[in-house]
């Protein structure tokens, strides 16, 4: 009897705690976002592992790799220095590592998202814009560092701007990178409404700044934190504060907001969750700032239209 009622206590003590995390979290946020997530229908996510903050600061960027099989990659925020770091889903360092791999001739200005090309390159997204004013942002391609190494030059870096941008605004913001059809997507955060306007970089030049060229736009009810598409080029997650979406990539338009295409999205609570990854065609692995690790599976999200 008492242990039952201990249990029972502990699993009331759980939930308080979870209501008041989540009360100051929408809190905090600036949109009501509880107006459209219902806590009930809040998936509470219970870690699958952690990456130490001794390998990663304020994790921003996560993809998994295309020639090891299980290795993940993971960088910091801005100011958490130029470094990736081989990581397992479990937030192990891999095998074969010593640690952190240091990107040679970069400095990290605001590293928000990294991608993985169908070349096999990696591409860091150099892109946090908090207030809108900066106009050098830069995409850095590299190889991917062979096990055992310390560090690693890109082989190209790319200068960007947007095409539509007349003056100083937070809602250029971006901290969500993919590339699918060969070409290379951002997602823009905005603080001025739940909205997100999808770009495509257009130029390979290594002289100039290229231009980010306007797709489309989606009211995502939120703040957009990661994006990555599948290896199979047919989906591409796009991570929330308070949602996972998976959205079909169009080829023909460019696009993952055609009307005519499907959308899947489940709510999520991780507690400020800024990177997600694709673990094959079927799951999803995402991480915190904090460093800790959720793997969801494709199946469980409930498609919307």
């Amino acid at each position: 009897m008492a242990r039952k009622f201990i249990g029972r206590a502990s699993r009331s003590y759980r939930w308080l705690i979870r209501l008041i995390v989540l009360t100051a979290f929408f809190a905090v946020t600036p949109f009501d976002v509880s107006a459209q997530f219902p806590f009930s229908a809040l998936r509470f996510l219970k870690p699958d592992g952690r990456i130490s903050p001794a390998l990663v600061t304020e994790c921003s960027g996560l993809v998994h790799s295309l020639r090891y099989s299980g290795v993940f990659w993971a960088h910091g925020d801005g100011g958490s220095g130029a470094f990736i770091v081989p990581v397992t889903a479990n937030g192990k360092l891999a095998r074969g590592w010593t640690g952190a791999v240091r990107i040679e001739g970069c400095k990290n200005n605001d590293w928000e998202d990294i991608a993985l090309d169908g070349r096999g390159n990696l591409i860091i997204a150099d892109l946090g814009n908090n207030r809108g004013r900066r106009k050098q942002l830069m995409f850095h391609f590299l190889n991917e560092p062979k096990p055992g190494a310390v560090s690693v030059r890109p082989t190209r870096t790319l200068r960007a701007h947007y095409a539509d941008q007349k003056g100083d605004s937070p809602d250029y913001d971006c901290e969500a990178v993919f590339s699918a059809g060969g070409r290379i997507y951002n997602l823009t955060k905005h603080r001025s409404d739940t909205r997100t306007r999808l770009y495509r970089l257009e130029g390979e030049s290594t002289t100039r700044s290229n231009p980010l060229r306007l797709v489309g736009s989606f009211d995502i009810g939120g703040m957009v934190t990661s994006a990555d598409a599948s290896p199979d080029g047919k989906l591409v997650a796009v991570l929330t504060y308070t949602a996972l979406w998976v959205f079909s990539y169009d080829r023909a338009s460019g696009s993952i907001f055609t009307q005519s295409e499907s959308i899947r999205r489940t709510p999520i609570f991780a507690w400020q969750a800024e990177a997600v990854a694709w673990e094959g065609n079927d799951a999803l692995v995402m991480a915190n700032e904090s460093g800790q690790l959720f793997r969801i599976a494709l199946s469980s999200l409930q498609e919307v239209r």
